[in-house]
């Protein structure tokens, strides 16, 4: 007997039930986006009825917003099992974590897709999300940078303003750049470890700067 045939069999209430939908759900996402894709489509992904997605979530919506948030703690947690909140950033743990990352999204390319491709046009509430999980690691990503003081308070306003420039550029390149590899894609041609070591180099630069 299938997993799908397996599942069909046992109660809609079942508590597993709940993760087992959501788990497709952000495959589903990260395949169509939350305008192509309906709750036929999760509940066939899932091998359940429509009626038992009905059952724990009220629409695509609530589902699109679960999925994204089992993918940012997703990639939460690889950051934080390449560095602890209280370990110190220098450039081998800055390499060490966007490989980590990398890493990630090559074995999970659906959920990179929802992250990378199909958060526009989202809900407001995945927006939000959105926009916490970037703001809590430019924050972590402020460890990386280098400790020059400025000379004055002016000076120091812009050098904080080019700092979260930088450390945005770093994060959104490592995020972004593996979806420009898809097939087709413009950096689909070159080798991923070329491509892995110029993000190094780039990382490096930013944060040195």
């Amino acid at each position: 007997m299938t997993e799908a045939q397996q599942e069909q069999k046992q109660p809609a209430h079942r508590p597993s039930r709940r993760q087992h939908i959501v788990n497709a759900a952000v495959r589903v996402f990260g395949r169509a986006g939350l305008a192509d894709a309906s709750i036929q489509d999760i509940a066939d992904e899932a091998g359940v009825a429509a009626t038992a997605v009905y059952y724990h979530f009220s629409g695509k919506e609530e589902l699109f917003d679960l999925a994204l948030r089992r993918v940012l703690d997703q990639l939460d947690e690889v950051v934080r099992r390449s560095r602890a909140d209280d370990e110190p950033g220098d450039p081998e743990t800055l390499a060490k974590v966007m490989d980590a990352v990398w890493d990630w999204m090559e074995e999970n390319p659906d959920s990179a897709r929802m992250y990378q491709l199909h958060l526009a046009g989202a809900t407001g509430q995945a927006r939000v999300m959105r926009e916490e999980f970037e703001q809590r690691h430019v924050q972590r990503a402020f460890d990386y940078l280098s400790d020059r003081q400025p000379r004055n308070a002016r000076s120091a306003a812009a050098r904080h303003a080019a700092q979260t420039l930088a450390v945005r550029t770093m994060i959104t390149s490592t995020i972004y750049v593996s979806a420009l590899r898809a097939e087709g894609g413009p950096l689909s041609t070159l080798p991923q470890r070329s491509v892995r070591r110029a993000l190094h180099d780039l990382a490096q630069r930013l944060v040195s700067s």
